[in-house]
């Protein structure tokens, strides 16, 4: 139930989406938001599939909104968050730790992690 919960935190970067005029940005983060609560909500392959092109929608739009800003110094703080949420979730998932932890409940709280560090990542994206 933690992630549903932790899934809320991506409103915050559709208002910031909003605010800075970023309406396609927020749309993606408003899709993202709905899938992942429905896929912590109502786990199957379908919900997955959709969640997980949402995630990818988002980090190729976030991405180019950062390569086209690469002129600024504070583009690297980005990187070292998108490199640690790759460690956390795909690392992990090699070893199976982290948010693949065989104890669901260490596992999802990694994940709701990885969900802050996403929100922020992308807040950055959006400041620079």
């Amino acid at each position: 139930m933690i992630l549903v919960y932790s899934s809320f935190i991506f409103i915050t970067n559709i208002i910031t989406t909003l605010y800075f005029n970023y309406y396609l940005y927020a749309s993606w983060f408003t899709l993202l938001t709905i899938t992942s609560v429905c896929y912590h909500t109502y786990t199957n392959i379908y919900t997955k599939i959709i969640d997980k092109f949402a995630i990818l929608s988002i980090i190729l739009y976030g991405g180019n909104l950062l390569y086209t800003k690469k002129n600024n110094r504070n583009i690297y703080l980005v990187i070292i968050l998108f490199m640690l949420s790759i460690y956390i979730y795909g690392y992990g998932y090699i070893i199976q730790q982290y948010c693949h932890h065989p104890n669901l409940r260490i596992g999802n709280k990694y994940h709701c992690l990885l969900h802050i560090i996403s929100c922020i990542a992308h807040h950055l994206i959006i400041f620079i």
